[in-house]
């Protein structure tokens, strides 16, 4: 039952396609109408002014009713019982209204393939039984051979007309015209992954190991909130068995990074995930060989599906952080090793004025005796 109320691949352009369709055979037959004697056509005036009233009320609802799954169906139910209704009492097979039984089935048969072209055909029967049912009491039908090969011919040629051409030629178009908005929206996640590619590809040579840890961490975490769709971004980082925290998380987001944490830690082998997924929230763990230096957090992330690109960008940020961090650890080693334990490196003095350099402890010694 759920097929039936799936939305449809409809756009404005099929919609406005069957509309014009709809009122051509309407137009049609009632042309036809008029120029052909009906059984009861002392009532045709009474007739043809409710089908025109009906047919022009749904003109008026046609394009809001189309966009909705269940007010699409309940149009084509009652163009069954209107149109059928109609037909019965001007003649049954010599209807001149017997082409807008096209109206509901093809507007079916478009809409929901196979399962809408059955239905409309079972949903047909019904309603030609119901209407006959009401109707044989007060006008009985009365049909010459000639009158019905006549209509069987007109409704054969009308079948192609107004039915298995323009059925063909929609259902291509809307092949074509779905091939290329997928090709669209193909190249405009291309487009994006590969804007935000060159954006991470252009940081990675722009970290400064002499401006410090939490002045790289902050222009990372500025670019991972204009790269990602998130709200806020964080970087938890595991140094000399701390953990240290960038950005501003909640107390409940330090407890499900915490323990995220400590769960990496009890597999007592790093697990090469290039993200974990939960609810409202995307985590990166960063993980260098057997080793997790930290975790990127993602909060407020609605996206409740990566995409094989995406992982990409996530698999590159992380190798970014877990190779700065890499490259940190080499650089002090370099410096501890390089400097006498009579040295320290001067980043700012006591009154708060930064400065670069390298102070001897011998010489404050000397001054200060």
């Amino acid at each position: 039952m759920k097929a039936w109320f799936q939305k449809a691949g409809l756009n404005n352009t099929s919609i406005f396609v069957l509309l014009l369709l709809r009122m051509v055979v309407v137009l049609f037959s009632v042309v036809l109408a008029l120029k052909t004697d009906t059984p009861s056509e002392q009532y045709i005036d009474v007739i043809l002014l409710g089908f025109g009233i009906y047919h022009l009320l749904a003109v008026c609802i046609y394009w809001p009713a189309m966009m909705t799954p269940v007010p699409r169906l309940l149009l084509s139910v009652s163009d069954l019982l209107i149109i059928q209704a109609a037909v019965v009492l001007t003649g049954s097979v010599t209807s001149p209204f017997l082409l807008c039984v096209f109206i509901p089935v093809f507007t079916l048969h478009f809409v929901y393939g196979w399962r809408g072209l059955a239905g409309g055909l079972l949903g047909l029967l019904l309603s030609t039984a119901a209407c006959l049912y009401a109707v044989r009491a007060f006008l009985p039908l009365n049909l010459n051979r000639e009158g019905v090969n006549t209509s069987l011919i007109v409704l054969g040629i009308s079948l192609t007309l107004f039915y298995l051409i323009p059925f063909l030629a929609l259902t291509q178009y809307t092949r074509v015209d779905n091939q290329l908005r997928s090709l669209k929206q193909r190249y405009h996640e291309l487009d994006s992954i590969n804007s935000k590619l060159l954006v991470l590809y252009e940081m990675t040579g722009r970290f400064n190991y002499e401006n410090g840890i939490a002045h790289v961490m902050d222009r990372l975490l500025a670019l991972c909130g204009e790269v990602f769709p998130a709200q806020r971004v964080c970087i938890f980082l595991i140094r000399s068995g701390e953990v240290e925290v960038y950005g501003k998380p909640t107390a409940q987001e330090k407890e499900d990074i915490y323990r995220l944490i400590m769960e990496q830690k009890k597999t007592g082998e790093a697990q090469e995930r290039e993200y974990v997924l939960r609810q409202d929230a995307l985590m990166i763990p960063l993980i260098r060989g057997a080793r997790t230096d930290g975790v990127l957090s993602f909060n407020g992330w609605t996206q409740k599906e990566i995409t094989g690109r995406e992982a990409v960008l996530f698999s590159m940020v992380a190798n970014m952080l877990c190779t700065y961090l890499e490259n940190l650890e080499y650089v002090e080693a370099l410096k501890s090793k390089l400097q006498p334990d009579t040295c320290i490196i001067l980043n700012h003095l006591d009154s708060g004025r930064p400065v670069k350099g390298v102070l001897d402890k011998r010489i404050v010694q000397e001054s200060l005796k």
